[in-house]
């Protein structure tokens, strides 16, 4: 039952899970905290990419409201909706999960651009292209079955969120609240495995650009850290100044 938090976060489950996993919730505080992480996570990253409409385009968009017949929706016997229903298969699921995400993402683009020129119809795509290359991976981490969060607390206020999936090799870093560094300066996330050397996630991305790094090859982490840096990351490979350390999300 653990392994639904990600699909239930995203609504990519079917009415019977649902009632189920609700259930679930009311006994199972860590799974409750899951996929409340899991749900703000997935409205940062629609929220990244989000843009405020033109004044004129409500205006079109009611105006293509009452040209354009509305057909009725289409139905089909309860008995066959159950039958389909039950024969939906797992993966369906996952796979629901994760464009649960990158559609975010891409409705972020499309909900305040007007396609009324080729110019920017390709502007569009373009923005569309790099935002699924950008959040898929992530939309694949949020639906792993093995996906596990934990949050921790920076000394100077804030923090980072962190989800890892073993299964993926992957890990996502996301900036939770930490302070705006003035003269350019980054964060950077570490990944630890016991005594060995800290080997870098890469930087956190500024807020307004989601706020989070993404990086594979997990392997046996155990600890994760965030290091403040000069911009671009730091310049030998080591962290510079250690800000906070957290244990890896078990």
């Amino acid at each position: 039952m653990h392994t639904l938090a990600g699909a239930f976060a995203l609504d990519a489950v079917s009415d019977l899970e649902r009632a189920e996993f609700s259930r679930h919730l009311e006994q199972c505080e860590s799974c409750a905290q899951e996929v409340a992480e899991l749900r703000a996570t997935a409205a940062r990253l629609g929220a990244a990419m989000a843009e405020e409409p033109s004044p004129e385009f409500k205006d079109r968009v009611l105006a293509a409201m009452h040209a354009t017949r509305q057909l009725p929706p289409r139905t089909r016997p309860v008995a066959e909706r159950h039958r389909r229903s039950a024969r939906a298969p797992r993966w369906a699921v996952v796979v629901a999960a994760a464009a649960a995400v990158v559609g975010l993402a891409a409705g972020g683009v499309f909900g305040g651009i007007a396609l009324t020129q080729q110019q920017e119809l390709q502007t569009a795509q373009t923005r569309l292209d790099q935002a699924k290359q950008r959040y898929e991976p992530v939309a694949a981490l949020l639906a792993a079955p093995d996906a596990k969060t934990a949050h921790g607390e920076a000394p100077t206020g804030g923090g980072v969120t962190v989800i890892l999936s073993k299964s993926l090799n992957r890990v996502m870093v996301m900036d939770a609240g930490l302070p705006a560094q003035p003269g350019g300066k980054v964060y950077e996330a570490w990944l630890i495995t016991g005594s060995a050397a800290p080997r870098s996630a890469g930087v956190i991305a500024a807020a307004d650009d989601g706020g989070l790094v993404v990086a594979d090859g997990v392997g046996s982490v155990d600890t994760l850290a965030v290091s403040l840096e000069p911009a671009g990351g730091s310049p030998n490979g080591a962290p510079t100044d250690v800000l906070m350390s957290m244990p890896a999300p078990a």
